[in-house]
């Protein structure tokens, strides 16, 4: 069963809606709704949250195990001594494993699509059935997208950047797009909202570009004031530019979960 199934299922199993489980879990709402939706996978840290949310696994959240069995007080010789290990790890150390983790996550619970070729090329000179030797490729492209959310409320700590590469539908938009990242918080509703998937490219920006800015090491979608970063949510004040600001890219679009 997939991911998505079996975190809907322990869900209603529970009598938890949605919203009750992303409370439950300390994830935004968006987050439980993408899960379900296989629009996004869990990285790391919110698959342990879901774990004690839930109690069960995460290796039977992910289809791997067929007992739900979960015990967060108890851990095996094996996960002590990781434990160990990775607490002697400086910061740096720390961050490589967690982008492992998440990437080993993601790689194992997605789908794999085999290809088969044929063994040997057809015995006579004429082909009675074209489809019989031809392979249908769907026209697909790679986009990298940020394991790191960047902020559009009051900014997050951004850390190093790591990008996974994903095939999604190639179109006009996806082919101007440097990299994509998706986006925390509302600060930029009704526009982009908590959760979507921001596409950047290089193209120079000009006030009243919606951009990706990094500024005090906090990383920010805004709109380009006058000497200020402002917010499409009037509930949120301008943010004051400062000298270390940078412009790392500007938004063009919203992937849209449909293209993968």
């Amino acid at each position: 069963m997939a991911l998505s199934d079996m975190l809907k299922k322990l869900r209603k199993e529970k009598g938890l809606t949605q919203k009750e489980l992303a409370e439950k879990a300390g994830l935004p709402l968006r987050s439980i709704i993408n899960y379900e939706n296989e629009i996004r996978e869990p990285n790391a840290k919110a698959l342990v949250a879901l774990e004690l949310a839930l109690g069960v696994s995460g290796a039977y959240l992910l289809g791997l195990e067929s007992s739900p069995n979960f015990t967060p007080h108890e851990t095996t010789d094996a996960l002590n001594e990781f434990a160990k290990k990775y607490n002697e790890l400086d910061d740096e150390g720390k961050q490589v494993l967690e982008t492992f983790l998440n990437f080993a996550i993601t790689s194992k619970s997605k789908q794999k699509t085999v290809i088969k070729f044929p063994k040997r090329a057809p015995t006579n000179k004429g082909l009675d059935n074209l489809d019989d030797n031809t392979i249908d490729f769907p026209n697909m492209t790679p986009v990298k997208i940020s394991e790191q959310s960047s902020a559009a409320g009051l900014g997050v700590y951004l850390g190093p950047e790591s990008f996974t590469e994903y095939l999604v539908q190639d179109n006009e938009l996806i082919r101007r797009t440097a990299f994509a990242v998706p986006v925390s918080g509302d600060s930029m509703e009704p526009k982009f909202h908590d959760g979507d998937i921001a596409l950047v490219n290089f193209e120079p920006a000009e006030p009243g570009d919606i951009v990706v800015v990094t500024m005090d090491g906090l990383g920010y979608i805004k709109k380009l004031g006058d000497g200020v970063l402002l917010s499409l949510n009037k509930k949120y004040k301008p943010i004051p530019m400062k000298e270390d600001m940078r412009v790392n890219g500007k938004v063009i679009g919203i992937l849209d979960p449909e293209w993968f």
